[in-house]
């Protein structure tokens, strides 16, 4: 009998539990969310004292996302300027060609003449 009473006051406060944690966890997610529209600045400003770990984690993230995309540009940019230096080269072999076959027949030229 004791053992009923038991759980039918354990399972009303088990649920209750469950429901704020889920609650907590759904503060916690909704705060991660609003960090994550801030702009740099506004994040900076509404950062507590301490910062806790959320407004650490956003800035770390925004970091990361940052060096990213900087690395994603610098790559392209190698990549263009790569690209640009071969079509440089094969512009400078045509020159020297053209450049020699102008010079041979000027000799041609200058010997008949």
């Amino acid at each position: 009998m004791a053992e009923n009473k038991l759980r039918s006051w354990l399972g009303p406060r088990q649920r209750r539990n469950e429901q704020w944690r889920r609650d907590v966890d759904a503060q916690h997610l909704d705060g991660a969310r609003q960090r994550g529209h801030l702009s740099d600045e506004e994040l900076i400003a509404r950062a507590p004292g301490f910062p806790g770990p959320g407004y650490q984690t956003e800035m770390e993230r925004r970091l990361k996302d940052a060096t990213t995309d900087l690395t994603r540009e610098t790559v392209a940019a190698r990549k263009s300027s790569d690209r640009a230096a071969s079509r440089l080269v094969w512009l400078t072999v045509v020159l020297v060609v053209l450049t020699a076959a102008l010079v041979a027949l000027t000799v041609v030229l200058a010997v008949r003449g």
